[in-house]
């Protein structure tokens, strides 16, 4: 398990600086990438697709979602659609699309694309920080320029 994690891992980190260098180099890095790859490359989309979903659970399940509002408003927890405290649980106060500590109320301060603390605006520099033991371990947005990104969408596909 920990391979198909460090593989995973691999292809987006050698994915992202692929896009990123110059067009001379990413013919020369194309090749060290996939030789690199090989073992994750063998695997079959449905097998990614799992892997993918393991790895992600492992990271990110029971991790606090938290406002970056300065008090720290407890927006919920990642986790299945039938715990309470889940922003995937759809008629949970943190997975509702009417809630007020939803990040699925468009209309709501910390959902919709408008708002500074939603992780919908995609060009927020302040979406709802992802916590586990303690530890901030990313942001949820969708906003692409920010490092430790975690695009709710994907996430929440790839926890079903």
């Amino acid at each position: 398990m920990k391979r198909i994690h460090r593989l995973i891992t691999s292809i987006c980190i050698l994915g992202f600086s692929l896009f990123l260098m110059p067009a001379q180099d990413a013919v020369a890095q194309k090749d060290q990438i996939r030789a690199r790859l090989a073992p994750a490359l063998a695997l079959s989309f449905q097998e990614l697709q799992l892997a993918l979903s393991i790895t992600i659970r492992a990271e990110f399940d029971g991790a606090l979602i938290v406002a970056d509002d300065g008090e720290g408003t407890f927006l919920g927890k990642i986790g299945s659609t039938v715990a309470s405290e889940s922003i995937f649980n759809p008629v949970g106060r943190h997975g509702s699309t009417v809630a007020s500590q939803s990040i699925w109320n468009e209309v709501g301060r910390y959902g919709g694309k408008v708002s500074r603390l939603s992780p919908f605006n995609p060009v927020t520099s302040s979406p709802p920080l992802i916590v586990k033991d303690g530890k901030v371990v990313g942001r949820l947005t969708v906003n692409e320029v920010l490092l430790d990104a975690v695009n709710p969408y994907l996430l929440k596909a790839f926890l079903k």
